[in-house]
């Protein structure tokens, strides 16, 4: 079973950061209109299969799997969702152009697990449309320092989430022994989880970002680190997941995507 969710870190300084909270995504904290604009919806035939991220005005990162064997025309993106169910009013929804998935993704135990979307027009950025940056994960970060947010049912084998949702996680250097050594690779893969038992991803939050806060010169800002893989399911809350550890694909990124956007500080 594989599933996907997006972590940011946890600072109430930082615009749009969410006040610390108890509970699981699985019936946790709705988000606000705006506080997760790098956010993005993949649905097929209109409807909601996995997340991803902005990383240009034209391109999208998710996981291979979202993609993987999926015809192209049956896709999209909305960009600035809240509801899955009404639109909202800074909505954008944008075809796809093509499909890159990396060229060594094993669709069997998921290794290099990530993959581009190019989009047919670019998307036009505002309060509830911008890129975020990636870098490599700092796992010594303090714990309640990250959160999970996404679209993912509010139970195991259920439904997508009606609304973008929001939860704290506390461990991002947890054990993933237990998936075996065919399936967690730590040069290519990220271990996280909630020591705590009280936030789980589940499913339809796949391919959605794992996001840490950098401190570039004094300033804060938001990155992403990894997006969601897989794990086992939601049932147990303590069961880590394992995230594409996207710093291993920067030459690929480059290569394929382009620059990022210059943050703005």
């Amino acid at each position: 079973m594989l599933y996907a969710l997006v972590f940011a870190v946890l600072v109430a300084s930082v615009s749009g950061a969410p006040n610390a909270g108890t509970g699981r995504l699985i019936g946790g904290t709705q988000a606000a209109a705006g506080e997760y604009p790098f956010v993005v919806s993949i649905s097929r035939q209109d409807q909601h299969i996995c997340g991803g991220f902005i990383y240009n005005d034209r391109w999208i990162v998710t996981t291979a799997k979202c993609v993987h064997g999926k015809p192209q025309d049956e896709l999209k993106i909305t960009i600035g969702a809240l509801s899955l169910i009404t639109p909202d009013p800074e909505e954008q929804i944008i075809t796809i152009l093509s499909i890159v998935e990396f060229y060594q993704y094993d669709p069997i135990n998921h290794k290099h697990d990530i993959a581009l979307i190019q989009l047919t027009r670019p998307i036009v950025f505002g309060p509830t449309a911008q890129p975020i940056r990636y870098d490599e994960i700092d796992e010594l970060a303090k714990p309640w320092d990250a959160y999970i947010v996404g679209w993912g049912a509010t139970f195991e084998g259920g439904i997508p989430a009606t609304r973008l949702r929001w939860g704290s996680i506390d461990n991002l250097m947890a054990d993933c022994r237990a998936y075996g050594i065919d399936e967690y690779i730590q040069n290519f893969m990220i271990c996280a989880g909630s020591d705590s038992g009280t936030v789980s991803p589940c499913q339809y939050d796949e391919g959605t970002p794992l996001v840490q806060m950098a401190n570039y010169g004094g300033i804060p800002e938001r990155i992403v680190v990894g997006i969601m893989s897989k794990n086992q399911g939601c049932t147990d809350l303590s069961v880590p997941s394992i995230y594409t550890r996207l710093a291993t694909y920067y030459s690929w990124l480059l290569q394929t995507a382009g620059q990022q956007p210059a943050p703005t500080r």
